[in-house]
């Protein structure tokens, strides 16, 4: 089929069973059905990141956009399918998620059409759809993964950009905009573009160098760090074990995670960093909450209600605000500091600051069921990476950034559909139906 030919030779002295061996031999550089496969598959891509792009147009807050309602559209087909246990145990969880969630709202008296209360419903939603789209064809999951990229960051220059909420320079857009919706866009550009895995880990080395001058910590460890997991399994291959190629990079990352802090208050990382780490340095925030002065908050509205949480931060109690503080002092903060002005939006909203301990707060322990999941997921992503073949270090890349912003980000625009799409890409390696990848979904 497809100017693909299948030839077959009896090998002797091999029984019967095992006797046949196939050859795929692939259509000749530049025949006509490579040039018709070629095109083929680059408008699939063209027209895959054009449905993802329609994260642009948002419908409710971070949870709908466009694409929300075509991926509801697509959903049903996923009942002709027979989805591996990895496809189904995302589901479970968010509706385990949302579930939790309605009752939440119902004893806190919050309205079930809440975009708290939805936003696993809507994850749901995002995942049926793309596995619809994709499956577990990697080119055509990443091609939806890229689009999405690109209209979080259209959204960020177009819409927040002409709103109230302008940024004041080109480093507050790249670090509250589009930063690292840009590193997805580059690193699937450069996959498609079949440039070596070193120059891509050259490419993130630069791109941590600039977040580092626009004051974008987070982006600039996390892409230091996946360049030396890249570089570290390149170099290593199956000569060292897995396990001992973390241990380096976690020796790597701990190294960083003490010196980085040091040169920054010192002002070598320029000016802009010094002064942050300085004043973070002087509330006393424990380097192991990456600088947020919310989780201490988080920690007592989860001990307070663990089942069934708050629905809102924004109805947690005081007795839980005064606890928090006894808490973060007893954590190392500052008393003479008024940590608790940081709990708060600048609307007046309370501030947890954390997707899982948000969704624990708000939702609880069944909410958090799903982000933890997902953080169980991008680990093992990062761990068994070389199944991913040339896209590995996107893999690892978006792992990273996933954990991070389960761990220590809030919801931003784009998120949830990222996150959907990160259950995706976990499901098309992990967990599936039977023992054997097909070949050809390898190779792609």
């Amino acid at each position: 089929m497809n100017g693909v030919v299948t030839q077959t030779r009896l090998i002797r002295g091999q029984s019967a069973e095992n006797s046949l061996v196939s050859h795929v031999v692939a259509p000749s550089r530049g025949s006509f059905e490579r040039r018709r496969e070629t095109a083929r598959r680059a408008l699939t891509v063209v027209v895959l990141v054009a449905l993802g792009a329609t994260t642009a147009i948002q419908i409710q807050g971070f949870t709908l956009t466009m694409l929300a309602p075509i991926c509801l559209l697509l959903a049903p087909a996923l009942l002709l399918t027979r989805p591996t246990i990895g496809q189904w145990l995302p589901f479970v969880l968010a509706l385990t998620g949302f579930a939790a969630f309605c009752i939440s709202a119902q004893i806190n008296h919050l309205s079930l059409v809440d975009q708290r209360v939805q936003q696993w419903a809507a994850f749901a939603v995002y995942f049926a759809g793309f596995l619809v789209l994709a499956g577990r064809d990697l080119l055509r999951i990443f091609a939806i993964y890229c689009g999405i990229a690109i209209g979080a960051a259209a959204y960020s220059v177009f819409h927040v950009g002409a709103s109230a909420d302008t940024y004041d320079s080109t480093a507050e857009l790249w670090k509250y905009g589009f930063g690292q919706w840009i590193v997805l866009i580059l690193l699937f550009c450069l996959v498609l573009m079949k440039v070596p895995l070193p120059l891509q880990a050259l490419a993130l080395l630069l791109v941590a160098a600039y977040s580092l001058s626009a004051d974008y910590r987070s982006l600039a460890t996390n892409c230091a760090l996946v360049t030396v997991i890249a570089l570290v399994g390149w170099v290593a291959g199956n000569r060292v074990p897995r396990w001992v190629q973390v241990a380096l990079v976690a020796l790597s990352g701990t190294s960083m995670y003490a010196i980085v802090p040091r040169l920054a208050a010192d002002g070598l990382l320029g000016d802009a960093i010094g002064r942050k780490t300085e004043t973070q340095l002087a509330e006393g925030v424990p380097l192991i909450l990456a600088g947020r002065t919310e989780s201490p908050l988080s920690m007592s509205a989860i001990l307070e209600r663990p089942w069934f949480g708050w629905a809102s931060a924004n109805n947690i109690s005081a007795e839980a605000f005064d606890r928090a503080k006894s808490l973060a002092i007893a954590l190392g903060f500052d008393p003479a500091v008024p940590i608790e002005s940081g709990w708060y939006f600048a609307n007046g909203d309370v501030s947890l600051h954390s997707v899982l301990l948000g969704a624990w707060a708000e939702g609880g322990l069944f909410a958090a069921l799903l982000p933890l999941g997902l953080m169980s997921a991008a680990l093992a992503m990062i761990w068994n990476a070389p199944r991913y073949g040339r896209w590995c270090v996107l893999v690892i890349a978006v792992s990273l950034q996933a954990v991070w912003d389960l761990l220590f980000s809030p919801w931003s625009y784009g998120s949830l559909s990222g996150f959907a799409m990160l259950a995706v890409v976990f499901a098309a390696r992990h967990m599936p139906s039977h023992s054997h990848f097909d070949e050809k979904e390898f190779l792609r």
